[in-house]
């Protein structure tokens, strides 16, 4: 904050008492206290400090401006900063459940027993076909309970055609993460950068001022150069 054009001071005035107010209090026979000092505080002003301040506005501004602008630049590179911290802990996340994945998908392959093998057998009168099917083993890993597994064994039916395990494994990232603070900065910075060049038209637009308006229309004192130069060139001639 600018300082003020003036300071304060303390004055101390003492006065004595008159006459008249000590004959009061010997009349009314009683006595008055003592007034102490008065403080008066007087106004002292500087002609160096208040033209300052009369001329300091538009210093002051530049000067709030500026900081405003650092102060956003300093922000953009905070949020910058947490956006990295944040992208890295999404990466490390997903690399940790692919690699779950992938350990899970081993340990499948591993316990797979369901094996399909026929065997046939010639006889005079009919041919006998022996066909052998295992399925896949998931008590021994505890995916599913004994009482589950002795009731999957219990069953007859059997299907067809056995589904396949597929284990869905994370290909790519997700959605890219976006910072709408980021974005609101960016916007009000370029908006502070539009009017600081807004206020100061380039060279090549006065130029172009000045060209037009060296070829519009002409002034009374550019005409009359221009009709004294030929009445000069007329009396060389």
């Amino acid at each position: 904050m600018p300082r003020a054009p003036f300071t304060t001071r303390d004055v101390i005035a003492t006065g004595r008492r008159s006459s008249g107010e000590e004959a009061e209090t010997s009349r009314m026979g009683r006595k008055r206290q003592k007034k102490g000092p008065v403080s008066r505080r007087e106004l002292v002003f500087d002609e160096e400090k208040r033209r300052e301040y009369l001329t300091g506005f538009h210093k002051r501004k530049m000067q709030r401006r500026k900081a405003a602008v650092e102060e956003i630049k300093q922000k953009i590179k905070e949020e910058q900063k947490k956006m990295r911290e944040e992208r890295h802990k999404e990466y490390i996340r997903m690399l940790k459940e692919r690699e779950e994945a992938l350990e899970e998908a081993d340990e499948l392959e591993r316990l797979v027993t369901s094996k399909t093998e026929s065997i046939l057998y010639d006889h005079p009168n009919h041919t006998v076909t022996v066909t052998t099917i295992s399925d896949l083993d998931l008590s021994g890993v505890g995916l599913l309970p004994v009482e589950k597994a002795e009731e999957e064994e219990k069953k007859t039916d059997v299907d067809d055609a056995p589904s396949k395990s597929s284990v869905t494994l994370p290909k790519k990232a997700g959605d890219p993460l976006l910072s709408k603070r980021i974005c609101s900065l960016t916007a009000s910075l370029h908006s502070r950068s539009q009017q600081k060049s807004a206020k100061r038209p380039s060279r090549i637009q006065k130029k172009k001022q000045t060209e037009g308006k060296v070829t519009g229309r002409t002034s009374k004192t550019q005409r009359r150069r221009q009709t004294g130069r030929s009445r000069r060139n007329q009396h060389n001639v």
